[in-house]
């Protein structure tokens, strides 16, 4: 790995730390133990052969596996009886999960702990997942990769939550036309999205506060400083506070991935896909590729 990863044998040995014969001897040994050549050598450079290329993803799962074993009995050995279960590293960026799946997952399991690690640049928490820094990311479908073992998470039903005092509606037809609404976004972008989509059904917004992150947003709203499209998960704290929520439609880029480091991680994340509440949204959640 270390050869094709560095370009050449000899930046493959010093990112190792060891001498070029040492690098050349182990291939050497491994291709006599596996029976196959992994690299040919041509013009005094080693060029992956077909036999390396195709067991190359094996070995780059295999030192993540070993990565994360690595890291596990680290983490037992320091652990005492009675201690908090070894620790699981998930990647989000700001609208991937919301607090109360979250929560939903840690009260399952009340011997665990997660940590939550916000990255917002989706190449760079699948590198870390490569790398073994984390255990799991979750990343738009788009970013995806097909080294890594992935799943879809169900889809998220998006709501424009609308702060106390709002008239009531079904559905962003029957919004109020001749009260303006005033918009929280994360972005300035996306907060004209939500301009554009109410102006379509004949309602004046504007965008009054940008750089919102998600998770500040259903407190805002709850105490009237405007209104914003969230999960519907987020929105219940809107509407106990006597806001009201109304569907909102999702374009087909909201799909997102949660992608894994395998074997350790996989049989916690399929239990937290099972925490997810479906009988309380008012739109529909599917869990298909």
């Amino acid at each position: 790995m270390a050869i094709v990863d560095e370009h050449g044998l000899g930046n493959a040995a010093r990112a190792l730390g060891v001498s070029q014969p040492t690098v050349s001897g182990i291939v050497r040994s491994l291709e006599t133990e596996l029976g196959v050549e992994l690299f040919r050598r041509e013009a005094n450079t080693l060029v992956l052969s077909p036999e390396g290329a195709a067991l190359l993803p094996l070995a780059r799962r295999t030192v993540l596996d070993h990565r994360a074993v690595e890291r596990v009995v680290d983490e037992l050995r320091t652990t005492r009886p009675g201690d908090a279960a070894p620790i699981v590293r998930i990647a989000v960026s700001d609208r991937s999960m919301t607090p109360e799946l979250i929560a939903g997952f840690v009260a399952a399991r009340p011997g665990s702990r997660i940590d939550i690690v916000s990255i917002s640049d989706p190449v760079e928490a699948l590198a870390q997942v490569r790398a073994g820094q984390i255990d799991c990311a979750v990343v738009p479908d788009s970013e995806a990769s097909i080294d890594l073992v992935h799943e879809y998470l169900p889809d998220d039903v998006l709501v424009l939550a609308l702060p106390p005092g709002s008239r009531h509606a079904g559905s962003l037809d029957q919004l109020d036309a001749a009260v303006p609404v005033a918009v929280l976004a994360s972005t300035h972008r996306a907060g004209i999205d939500v301009v554009d989509a109410l102006a379509g059904v004949g309602v004046v917004a504007t965008v009054v506060v940008s750089g919102v992150s998600q998770q500040a947003m259903p407190a805002l709203v709850a105490h009237g400083i405007g209104a914003a499209v969230m999960a519907e998960s987020m929105a219940r704290s809107v509407t106990a506070a006597g806001g009201w929520v109304v569907p909102w439609p999702a374009p087909p880029s909201e799909r997102t991935r949660l992608v894994y480091s395998p074997n350790w991680v996989a049989p916690l994340i399929n239990s937290f896909i099972d925490q997810l509440v479906r009988n309380r949204s008012v739109g529909v959640k599917t869990n298909h590729p």
